[in-house]
């Protein structure tokens, strides 16, 4: 079984996105993770439902947090519950629901689950996949974007509402090594095609070498 890539990032800064473009690619991200042509989640609800229970535990809040107060204290407790946290999976249930019909996972094939608030748990993770590796989103914050309309909420609250020292802690988790992880830009991704197939490769995808960006954005459903 390769090593499980956890996909995170603050919520808006284009998880879904990512997420999409990598399972057009081939990235398994879990039988429950819902249509890939969908335009938003892309979530395992298997792995969601242990990351809701993990932050429900620390600071009695399901969602990924929204201050940095709230972030804090979220790590403060998990530090010190981290290895009772890790118990509580039932790694062999959890794979078992998150393979679905594919019925187990083939030794080749690239896995992982995408939820913002793997940035907030991925220590614990790390407990469970000790080989884990990450993929962390990000998207450069503009001032003007502040006043922009439409779109999601997770993106509007990006946004409006989201600080930089709040960016900061979803960008870098805690209790992770550096060499493990990969950090993707949404708007490079989405407009390199040299980077694009750099981060492909990280993933153990096979891309056709014959195929463009351009037909991907395509197939995700993204005007370029």
């Amino acid at each position: 079984m390769n090593p499980p890539i956890l996909l995170c990032g603050c919520p808006g800064s284009g998880t879904s996105l990512v997420a999409k473009i990598l399972r057009h690619s081939g990235l398994f991200l879990g039988d429950d993770a819902g249509p890939i042509d969908a335009r938003k989640y892309h979530e395992s609800q298997c792995f969601m439902r242990y990351n809701i229970q993990f932050l429900g535990q620390t600071i009695d809040f399901p969602h990924a947090p929204k201050s940095v107060e709230q972030f804090q204290s979220h790590i403060a407790s998990m530090k010190q519950n981290c290895e009772k946290m890790a118990d509580m999976v039932d790694r062999e249930r959890l794979l078992s629901e998150y393979c679905g019909d594919l019925g187990h996972l083939p030794p080749n094939l690239s896995w992982g689950w995408k939820d913002p608030r793997n940035s907030a748990t991925a220590m614990i993770w790390k407990r469970v996949f000790p080989h884990l590796r990450l993929i962390v989103i990000s998207r450069t914050w503009r001032w003007r974007n502040r006043w922009k309309s439409g779109g999601s909420d997770s993106g509007n609250w990006y946004r409006k509402e989201s600080t930089r020292k709040l960016r900061e802690l979803y960008d870098n988790p805690v209790g992770i090594d550096q060499q493990s992880v990969l950090r993707v830009d949404v708007d490079r991704l989405t407009t390199d095609a040299d980077f694009f197939k750099s981060v492909a490769k990280w993933c153990n995808l096979s891309v056709d070498p014959g195929s463009s960006l351009d037909e991907l954005m395509e197939q995700v459903g993204l005007e370029r």
